[in-house]
């Protein structure tokens, strides 16, 4: 839970007569917690995501401001305050053209606003805003899970400006890491990130935890900044943190409809890990949608093993490859001579293949209603 820099020094100018020198393009950086540093060497303490004050009471040479915002923005802070006064009389040009370069917010203080105040403040107002979506976030759960009066909850969000014919667009994440240790920690870095863009884009915004997976409650988001979000994340994610899978709901208007798209977009998320694949849209899912939500998972399993289950136990028993050789053959709508080319194989061999499979299976890959039931079968082990 955090606030953007610019929303939490918007009224800076009146309130603590702050002045932003340079780094605009950084006030979406999130905020998590400020602190008063005046020791330089201490940056190597911070997490990332702070706001840092300093009078420059150890300002003794030309380069100390320059090199103390370097070390700042090596860690990852989201704004520079310093304090104009008798320690810092003003700030060098070239400490400006740095947090420009960088996007690193930095502004100034006047000597007469004391710094303690300040950052009561800021504390305070964080706190406050954690408060607040702790709140959103636990009644979009109820909602969701149906726990509770739902006129109720519902007026309970209103109060908080997210509005009962509001759009909702639910993006689950879900992260393969081989450590599982980090696995918390690479999902808050995931929620940080990801609440930077989102925050971005629209002011809008839930996320949560569930079954180890984040979600995203983009509200109110046109279709098009979905897809920005979307695209903006896979751009620059790192994936030494972990591959992340991600499933998206439709963007639906209406809070008590709203369970229902929740999980289609924890449904398209598990395609999207079946599939290894970075992202699903629930409603390109097409047939999957029918699949995915037959509530007899055994009728799927009968249907699997009577049409494919067969070929994949003589696979296993001969080490053939004759599900994949099939699966090719569907995929190249049922082409003898584009299957002959593409595996560089003779057309005699693909009939012998189709031939055996046949002999295997009791179904015709040759039949148009019978290689149906083949590619419906490949369909349901996708969601099996």
């Amino acid at each position: 839970m955090s606030i953007t820099v610019g929303k939490l020094f918007g009224n800076g100018t009146v309130l603590y007569q702050m002045k932003l020198l340079a780094g605009q393009k950084g006030l979406n950086n999130l905020v998590e917690w400020v602190h008063i540093i005046e020791n330089d060497e201490v940056s190597q303490f911070l997490h990332g995501k702070e706001v840092v004050f300093t009078s420059g009471m150890l300002n003794n040479n030309d380069g100390w401001l320059l090199e103390y915002a370097k070390k700042l923005y090596s860690v990852g802070i989201s704004a520079f305050v310093v304090n104009i006064g008798p320690y810092t009389k003003s700030i060098p040009e070239n400490v400006v053209a740095y947090c420009n370069s960088v996007d690193m917010p930095l502004y100034t203080i006047p000597w007469e606003t004391k710094m303690v105040d300040v950052t009561r403040d800021i504390c305070y107002r964080i706190m406050q805003k954690e408060q607040v979506e702790i709140s959103i976030a636990s009644t979009i759960k109820n909602i969701i899970f149906k726990t509770g009066d739902l006129e109720t909850l519902t007026l309970q969000m209103e109060r908080y400006g997210y509005l009962r014919d509001s759009h909702f667009c639910f993006i689950v994440m879900s992260i393969d890491n081989e450590k599982e240790e980090n696995q918390e920690l690479n999902i808050n870095k995931i929620k940080m990130y990801a609440e930077r863009i989102a925050r971005s884009i629209h002011e809008l915004y839930i996320s949560f935890s569930y079954n180890e997976s984040l979600i995203l409650g983009l509200v109110n988001y046109s279709d098009y900044n979905i897809n920005n979000f979307v695209n903006t994340f896979f751009k620059s994610w790192n994936e030494s943190l972990g591959k992340v899978h991600m499933g998206i709901s439709e963007n639906k208007v209406g809070i008590e409809k709203q369970a229902e798209n929740f999980n289609n977009g924890f449904t398209a998320m598990k395609m999207a890990k079946k599939q290894c694949k970075e992202v699903i849209f629930y409603d390109k899912l097409d047939i999957y949608k029918i699949l995915l939500n037959t509530k007899d998972n055994d009728i799927l399993k009968e249907y699997y093993n009577d049409t494919l289950g067969k070929l994949e136990k003589y696979d296993k028993e001969n080490n053939t490859n004759l599900m994949d050789f099939l699966y090719i053959y569907l995929k190249n709508n049922g082409s003898v001579q584009l299957v002959a080319e593409k595996q560089y194989i003779h057309r005699n061999t693909v009939n012998n293949q189709l031939k055996k499979i046949e002999k295997i299976t009791s179904y015709n890959p040759l039949n148009l209603e019978e290689k149906v039931k083949l590619i419906l079968g490949f369909y349901i082990r996708d969601v099996m």
